[in-house]
């Protein structure tokens, strides 16, 4: 069900606990804090191990930082944040994320309107590389990001974590983009594709998924299709070609690393 979401001006916003998780985001963190801070009561920055000066830089922009070494995965990791929550409303943000001022405006307006059942949706407007994608299937890139802390929480996936969404349960699309600055380097792309495949494979492994070593190269075949000509990538010159070899890329090698996985051999 979507719905737009509105209240009157005088209505007042409920408390809201803004979550970010991190590793080695030094360079985006405080930026991050700061847009945050249009919306939050309280910051909680829940890191795990970072290695460069992120602890320190958002404990110096105010947050609070929870310290969340062993890996069980991303949604464990906003799980064990959430109970550090002290907020009305839990929002999650990843640390190359940032509210603008039109979408903290309109989400204490959404806010103050809401019931407690609704779990708030938001338009991702994606960069790579420093250029906006309009297309690619990444705009609006909806992600369901706020809700209210004692109603639901995200589920247990160790990649591709989503918000669990209870019986009665509604959807509210709001219409002001959250920025997403996605990889600002080759490097930095190559390896969360590969943090992100391998951690794919341990899980659906883990569940009893299995796939054929012959059906892959159609699965990164089709993924190309889909993001450039289904999803219009072509539109957006060469970093829609390049986001299309690079999401087939991707697809081949978490289904690699899942077929390693089932036939008992090592991928770390």
């Amino acid at each position: 069900m979507r719905t737009n979401a509105a209240a009157p001006e005088s209505a007042k916003a409920p408390s809201v606990s803004v979550i970010i998780l991190t590793k080695n985001e030094s360079a985006n963190i405080a930026d991050c804090i700061a847009s945050a801070k249009l919306i939050a009561d309280q910051i909680v920055v829940a890191d795990g191990e970072s290695t460069d000066r992120t602890v320190e830089i958002a404990e110096e922009a105010g947050a609070e930082v929870a310290l969340l070494p062993s890996w069980d995965g991303w949604g464990i990791k906003r799980r064990q944040a959430q109970e550090r929550c002290r907020g009305d409303y839990v929002l999650h943000l990843d640390a190359d994320e940032r509210i603008t001022p039109e979408l903290a405006a309109e989400l204490k307006a959404a806010l103050a309107a809401a019931q407690g059942h609704e779990i708030f949706a938001l338009p991702r407007c994606n960069h790579l590389f420093g250029a906006q994608i309009r297309h690619c299937g990444w705009y609006p890139d909806y992600v369901k990001r706020c809700y209210k802390r004692t109603f639901t929480q995200y589920n247990e996936a160790r990649v591709h974590e989503h918000v669990e969404e209870p019986q009665g349960s509604r959807i509210v699309y709001l219409k002001h983009p959250l920025l997403h600055y996605t990889y600002q380097s080759m490097q930095q792309c190559l390896e969360k594709q590969k943090n992100y495949a391998l951690n794919f494979a341990e899980e659906k492994g883990a569940r009893g998924k299995r796939v054929s070593l012959i059906s892959i190269p159609l699965r990164a075949l089709f993924t190309f299709i889909r993001v450039y000509f289904l999803r219009l990538g072509f539109l957006d010159g060469r970093f829609g070609w390049w986001n299309a070899w690079s999401s087939a890329g991707y697809t081949l090698n978490k289904y690699l690393a899942l077929y390693v996985e089932q036939s008992g051999r090592r991928i770390r």
